[in-house]
């Protein structure tokens, strides 16, 4: 019966990693990174984030999101499934990634290596399920820590075949998106700490950086005509929008959103952190600007030019960033602007990696 279906099982896989599909899985893992970065900020926002009060069951008796638990629940516990799709946008990339290689025998091992820590999480985990005990988080950190190294190991072996410098950041990509269902845990059974849903965020924008880099790694053409000036401004502009985003984190963690609302604050005064947070921002929005004027300057306002149209769509968004931060501040934080300025922050972090990838590329 296994040699009568084993041609199926490789046409499925062969189909499924398909080095022509690894364009739309490396834009899926944009993507769902985002798009989870939306679905926490409407857990924060709906007062979610204990709709399932434990980890990593959704209550004592139960894995999934009861009737009782209403509308907080199916939102807490949907945000957690999207862990899951995420997962397996990943490994479909990973496999791809590594596929086009073409190398059968490694791709057997990393394959199986990749499996096999996909495996010993859920048995760990499983486990943990079962009795958060001492014991069974012994064997889920003993399984997952073995099953990484394995994996990594094999991954480092794959990065000396490839020439494009995927297997890396897709590998930390898998990784990254376990250690964010971990903090996940943490920040339930910690009930909301505010320097701990920080953290989930910052992670998450961490993960986009390095979905955006599969991005520009399996896509990017040849050089691109690049002003030196523009090029010499990437690292400030990277730095200032990145002390910008950390700031904004601690300015939720002090405000009106930080959690449910008996969640404790972090303590910092909301009315002087919200001018600390707008300060990095607009030194970046000024560089941008500067980039771009450079970029004109050197290479014309050509928007087939890769680097003249990351500077454009990333001014673009800076500005409406501005706007929204200033009206949500204005306003008195109302949610529907807040939830727009945590989509425009996670979509920042994209096109700045962007804006440093394209620019610092050798003409």
């Amino acid at each position: 019966m296994s040699s009568v279906l084993a041609p199926v099982r490789n046409l499925w896989f062969e189909r499924l990693t398909s080095p022509r599909r690894l364009r739309l899985y490396v834009w899926l893992s944009l993507a769902t990174q985002i798009l989870i970065v939306v679905t926490g900020g409407l857990v924060r926002l709906t007062g979610s984030g204990l709709g399932c009060p434990t980890w990593p069951k959704c209550t004592d008796e139960s894995l999934v999101s009861t009737a009782e638990m209403g509308i907080h629940g199916v939102i807490e516990f949907g945000n957690r499934l999207l862990t899951f799709v995420l997962l397996v946008v990943a490994l479909l990339t990973f496999s791809t990634i590594i596929r086009a290689l073409d190398d059968r025998a490694l791709l057997i091992r990393i394959v199986f290596g990749f499996f096999g820590f996909v495996a010993l999480f859920v048995v760990g985990l499983a486990l943990a399920v079962r009795a958060l005990d001492q014991l069974s988080i012994s064997v889920l950190a003993a399984a997952t820590i073995g099953a990484l190294a394995t994996a990594l190991a094999f991954t480092l072996v794959a990065r000396s075949k490839d020439p494009r410098g995927l297997t890396l950041p897709s590998f930390g990509l898998g990784f990254g998106i376990i250690l964010q269902a971990v903090v996940g845990g943490i920040t339930v059974l910690t009930e909301l700490n505010s320097w701990i849903v920080g953290l989930h965020f910052l992670i998450s924008s961490v993960l986009i950086a390095l979905a955006s880099l599969l991005v520009f790694r399996a896509l990017a053409k040849g050089p691109q005509v690049v002003s030196p000036g523009a090029g010499a401004l990437t690292i400030p502009t990277a730095l200032a929008g990145s002390v910008s985003i950390v700031v904004g984190v601690l300015v939720t963690g002090a405000g009106p959103h930080a959690g449910d609302a008996l969640t404790p604050r972090n303590g910092l005064d909301l009315e002087i952190w919200q001018h600390y947070h707008s300060y990095p921002g607009y030194l970046m929005l000024a560089l941008i600007a500067l980039q771009l004027l450079l970029q004109t300057r050197f290479a014309g306002l050509q928007l087939k030019n890769l680097a003249t149209r990351a500077l454009t769509i990333l001014l673009i968004a800076s500005i409406l960033q501005a706007i929204v931060g200033v009206a949500q501040a204005r306003l008195g934080v109302p949610e529907f602007l807040v939830a727009l300025h945590m989509l425009g922050a996670a979509v920042l972090c994209s096109l700045l990696t962007f804006q440093y990838l394209t620019l610092k590329r050798t003409n």
